[in-house]
This record gives structure tokens, sequence and C-alpha cells, in this order.
């Protein structure tokens, strides 16, 4: 992606990448301190090459409300979340 030029930018630029999963540990259904990796800038409205420790009980929803908005979908919630993630940019 990295090497895709997409006009100024390359695609890895234009775009964000989630690799994870709801779930920490399946047979226990634990739901916190998820390992989620986001790649991409999501031109430009993302600083990437970094860890963001999002507060405790915070929802997974909550990162993908922040993506929505970084698309263009301004919705006001999404699932169970509580807000926009913060500290992306």
């Amino acid at each position: 992606m990295k090497s895709l030029k997409e006009g100024d930018r390359s695609l890895l630029d234009n775009s964000m990448v989630l690799f994870g999963s709801s779930l920490k540990c399946g047979n226990r259904h634990q739901e916190e301190n998820l390992p989620i990796l986001l790649a991409g800038r999501g031109k430009g409205t993302l600083r990437p090459g970094r860890r963001v420790r999002a507060a405790v009980k915070t929802p997974f929803c909550n990162l993908h409300l922040a993506m929505m908005h970084r698309m263009g979908v301004k919705d006001e919630s999404f699932g169970d979340s509580t807000g926009v993630l913060g500290g992306l940019a």
C-alpha cells in the first residue's frame, strides 16, 4: 500500500487499516485491554507510529466512531460508543 500512489500521497497515507478483535479472550469473553492495530494516516487525520492507550472501560466502538468521523460519516453514536476516541491525531 505504501508503494501505490493516489495523487500526491500513497494508498497507505490515505487509508485506515484496523486489525484486531472485540474480544481479547474468546473463552472468557474479555472485552478490555484489546490488542488493536490501526495503520495508515487516514488522509492526514491520524498520527501513526506510536501506542495510544484509552482510559479503562472505553468502548471499542469509540474507535469505530472516530474512524467514521474521519470518513465523513458524522453519526452521533455507533454501537455502545460513549463518544469519539481521542488522541489519534
